[in-house]
């Protein structure tokens, strides 16, 4: 439909800002909707990579995986987010790509980018933001895994994703398992990090239903701890 709730979708995509409205329609008309359901992946590393990811609803895991399994989350991709461009440039992908919740996404083939780019030159100046901005949470990923130990990354992580919860304390929404992927350890490390920190009275575990949530009761001392330097 013309200017119905898909177009308006992407209107609304940064990386597509300032697009002519009859470019968006072309794009639009170019791109395939395709479900993807809760733990399936949408592609996996070292595989050939032909399109241009953009999620419409659900959640999407960029995570990369070692010979024996090992996984750690590079990030999460949300809806209204764009993903895979880095590796529709390389040829190949560089880590998986796996539904977290059931999804549905944009798919916009490699030719059809092409032709996006041929005719708008300024939409590459988005993409290269796009790109550095990977380049940059790569950098902090590498940073933090070379000079910080596991309970320093376990901080960072554990403010860098906190809400406000009741009476505004901020509240991690993360389970034990995908702080693990996160921090690329096993769940059983994450435990043993987060009692220490409970011990030490600066955590609180509350619970929503069936699920547990990690209150932060000092997030002044957790945010010391967490840059020693």
């Amino acid at each position: 439909m013309v200017n119905g709730p898909d177009y308006h979708f992407l209107q609304m995509i940064p990386v597509f800002s300032g697009l002519p409205d009859e470019v968006l329609r072309e794009l639009l008309v170019r791109c395939r909707k395709k479900k993807f359901r809760s733990g399936q992946h949408i592609f996996y590393q070292d595989d050939t990579v032909e399109h241009l990811y953009i999620v419409e609803m659900g959640l999407v895991e960029i995570y990369k995986s070692d010979v024996n399994g090992r996984k750690v989350t590079l990030w999460p991709v949300d809806a209204g987010k764009v993903f895979c461009l880095a590796n529709l440039f390389a040829g190949r992908a560089f880590a998986n790509a796996l539904a977290q919740d059931d999804s549905l996404i944009f798919c916009l083939p490699r030719r059809d980018l092409d032709w996006i780019l041929a005719q708008h030159h300024e939409l590459a100046l988005h993409f290269i933001t796009c790109i550095s901005s990977k380049l940059a949470a790569y950098a902090s990923l590498l940073e933090d895994f070379t000079f910080k130990n596991v309970q320093e990354r376990l901080i960072k992580i554990l403010l860098t994703h906190s809400l406000p919860g009741k009476d505004n304390i901020p509240v991690c929404r993360l389970s034990q398992s995908e702080l693990a992927c996160r921090l690329g350890t096993c769940r059983e490390v994450v435990s043993r990090s987060l009692t220490k920190l409970k011990n030490e009275g600066l955590l609180d575990t509350v619970s929503t239903g069936k699920v547990s949530r990690i209150m932060l009761k000092d997030p002044a001392r957790l945010q010391d701890l967490g840059e020693p330097f």
